[in-house]
This record gives structure tokens, sequence and C-alpha cells, in this order.
């Protein structure tokens, strides 16, 4: 067994318990849409505690070259025949459109994550001064996994289907929909090693490891050399075995052959939208809801608890606390000139700790940059050579050929001075096809800083 493939048996029974308790939480009927270059592929999922059941699937070809009135009224159609003309979609964007980023917060609290996250969005992308839309959702304790698209893009597709009389509730990315759908009914796997060709020419890989927790990546080269790719950044064994997504995703009662895995897994995740927690593009303003009878049973119970709850509190007597409140805001009062000087003194003395660790940090920055050089002389490989090595003060960037490109990772990461190596772009062999051309980040070890692009 694999190191990725192992989990804490106390994690592993935590795991378990919550997924079991959540599963009593599954109720709801959903519409994927998954956008597979000039048609939409879509799915009705209607799910349930025990599982999900495929109502309807089908593909409206050319939507993009046929009027919006067009083919909407053919998903309309679509939808009244599967009697659910209340539905409002999921929609998953073609992969090409959006930058996946996996991004590390170690230490941040759960409140601080959305601040944390927009902070660093515009080093995430390369799109410089253009309005971009992103979403985000946790991918584990310390990881976040956040989608990026042009916002020109994201308000073209609500154009189009407003006009196409379809509702969004949700425009997501292939990688969050995944990653929301195999946790509905199960917990967490230790490892996944999915893929999905989408029939014109390119294959998008997903999975998760100890070592990542997750990974998303599309490749226009086979699917074998793209898997072990995948392999590689998963830091999972050579032979791990890899599934199609259909056969990773939880099964369905009746899941028929023709139905589209990424409109299947967005249909998953809309249809337990009391259990998922699915990275959204689009604004909560501007966001479709269905009113539906059939969410009136766990929304009944669900203000019944409320009530409970609120009854519950209601027994702290009115006068006392009403006692309790007007002496605490008297104190708070009569502290207040204390607290604000104490802010002011924390925030100086904040600020001269970072211009002296600002001082130590330039005072030894040419030597630590001379030790990297002289590492990675040594741990390369012949007949590994770099054209260029880019130095940053929390990470390295180097771009070369190789013989083999996917050992080196291993490579640079057996140094005691770099961590958590991976490809910033594909591996890809030269005219010759002797050598492959890799261009490689690597996390220097101690070093805490913003991410470099």
């Amino acid at each position: 067994m694999t190191a990725p493939e192992t989990i804490a048996p106390a994690t592993a029974r935590a795991s378990v318990a919550a997924a079991a308790s959540k599963r009593f939480l599954v109720f709801g009927t959903g519409l994927g849409i998954a956008v597979n270059g000039n048609r939409l592929d879509v799915a009705i999922v209607r799910s349930r505690s025990a599982g999900p059941r495929v109502i309807a699937s089908t593909v409206i070809e050319d939507f993009r070259g046929r009027p919006a009135a067009e083919w909407g009224g053919e998903l309309l159609r679509f939808l009244a025949a599967a009697q659910e003309t209340n539905l409002t979609a999921t929609l998953i964007l073609p992969r090409e459109e959006v930058i996946v980023r996996s991004v590390q917060l170690p230490g941040v609290a759960a409140k601080d994550l959305a601040a944390a996250v927009e902070l660093q969005i515009e080093s995430l992308h390369p799109y410089g001064d253009e309005e971009v839309a992103f979403a985000w959702s946790r991918a584990g304790s310390d990881t976040v996994l956040v989608g990026i698209v042009r916002r020109q893009i994201l308000e073209s597709y609500e154009t189009l289907f407003s006009e196409a009389g379809i509702g969004l509730a949700a425009v997501t990315f292939s990688s969050a929909a995944v990653h929301a759908a195999l946790r509905i009914w199960s917990a967490a796997p230790a490892s996944v090693l999915c893929f999905c060709d989408n029939g014109r020419g390119r294959t998008e890989i997903y999975g998760e490891s100890e070592s990542r927790p997750v990974y998303s990546a599309e490749f226009s080269i086979g699917a074998e050399r793209a898997l072990a790719i995948a392999r590689a950044e998963l830091r999972l064994a050579p032979d791990y075995p890899a599934r199609t997504l259909g056969e990773e995703l939880p099964q369905a009662l009746n899941t028929p052959e023709s139905v589209s895995p990424l409109a299947y897994a967005a249909a998953l995740d809309a249809s337990a939208p009391l259990v998922t927690r699915l990275a959204n593009l689009v604004p909560k303003e501007r966001r479709a809801s269905n009113t539906r009878k059939q969410y009136m049973a766990p929304a009944l119970l669900l203000g019944i608890l409320a009530i409970s709850a609120v009854v519950a509190f209601v027994i702290i007597p009115a006068v006392q606390q009403h006692r309790y409140l007007n002496s605490l805001n008297a104190e708070i009062r009569r502290l207040e000139p204390a607290a604000t000087r104490a802010q002011v003194l924390e925030k100086q003395i904040n600020t001269g700790r970072q211009h002296i660790a600002a001082l130590d940090d330039f005072r030894h920055r040419d030597q630590a940059d001379l030790d990297v050089l002289n590492e990675l002389t040594r741990i390369l490989p012949p007949p590994t050579w770099t054209s260029s090595i880019e130095i940053y003060p929390d990470s390295v960037v180097i771009a070369g050929e190789s013989d083999q490109a996917a050992p080196l990772l291993k490579v640079v990461d057996s140094s005691p001075l770099f961590q958590n190596s991976e490809f910033a772009l594909s591996v890809t062999r030269n005219g010759a096809g002797q050598t492959e051309q890799f261009r490689i980040k690597t996390m220097r070890r101690g070093r805490i800083g913003r991410t470099t692009p």
C-alpha cells in the first residue's frame, strides 16, 4: 500500500461518522449542464439518502451557432418531458476557460479565508487589469481550490442562458464539481486518480492524495502520458490505477452510458444543496432559485428546530439580561480609551518588527540565493540542463531540458532547501523528440511570503 492510500484510524472513523450523519440531509433534484465545445451535455438527477437516480439526460447541439430561444425551447421541452419544469441549472464551464489554482493557507481561520483568498487573486491569474470573477471552496484543512474566469466570459454565459429562458443557480468549474460530488454520500477518499475524455482530443485529469489535496489539469497528449504526469504530481506509485470519471463518481441506480460525467457531477451537486459546498462564480444577487414543494419537509423540520432553539434561550430572565448588558456597556466605555492606546502601540511595534525583518532578509538574501544555485548544481543529474532559474523570496522556478522530466520533482524535493515541487507548465518534448522540456516551481523551505506568479 502506498503512502497516499493510508489514513489514520481515528481520522477515518471521524470522516465515516460525518458522512453517515449528512446522508439524511440529502434530498432534492438537480439539473446539471456541462459546456463541451459547441454542445451542452445535460443531466437531471434526483437524490435521496439511499443514493442518486438519473431522471433523464440529453445533448443540445450547436448551441453557440443557434439562436438562444431555439435551443432554449429544446431544453425546456426536455425538462417538461421529465416533469421538472421548475429546475434551475448548475453550469460547468469548459476547462480551458477557467484558471484553477490550489492555494495553501496554513494557519488561516475559517472566518478569514475569504479575505485571504481575495488578497491573493491578482497573483493567481495572468489577465492583468482585466476584470475577473472568482470562487473558491475548501479542499483540505489548510488548502482552498480557486477558480478564476474573465468576468466578460461569465456574463456572456449568464446573458445567453437568460435569453434561452434557463435560470442559472450556479456556474462552477469541473474540479470543484467533482470534489463536492465525491463527498455527498461517503467520506473523503484517501487518494483518487481519474480522467475524462471530452471527445475533442483533450484529456482532463482529476486527483487527490495526501501530498496534494486536489489536482486538476487538462492535457492534449495521450491519456497514459497525462496520467503518468498526474501520478508524479500527486506522489502516487507509477502503477497506481486510474479510473474514468464516470466510474469514480457516486453510482446512480440507473446511470445510462450516454450521460456526460461532468453534467452528472453538476446535477449531483445541485440535487444535494444542504450538504454540498460548491464554488459558485455567480454573485448571490444574480443566482436563480427555485421554490419547490420537495424542500417543504426539510424546511419545516429546520424551522421546528430553530423555534425550539429560540424558545430554549428565552428562559433567561429578560430583566437580568438587560442589567447585564448595561453593566457590560459601562465597562466597555470605561476601558475603551486604554484599549485604543494599546492598539496604537501594537501597530507601531508591528511596523518596527516588519522593518527589522525586512532588513534582516535583505542582508541574508545574497548568500541564500547563492546557496540555491549551488544546491541545484549539486542535485540535478546529468544530462539535465537549465535554460533559466528564477529565484523569489519563497520559491524557485527552474526551466530546462532533461531526458526524463517526471523524476526531477522527487530529486528537487529530496534537497533540504526545497519542498512541494510541481510542474508549472505541462512537460513537452523538443523538436527532435529526444529530451523533455520542463518548468518546475518549488517552494523554499522555511520561507513564507506572497505567492509568486
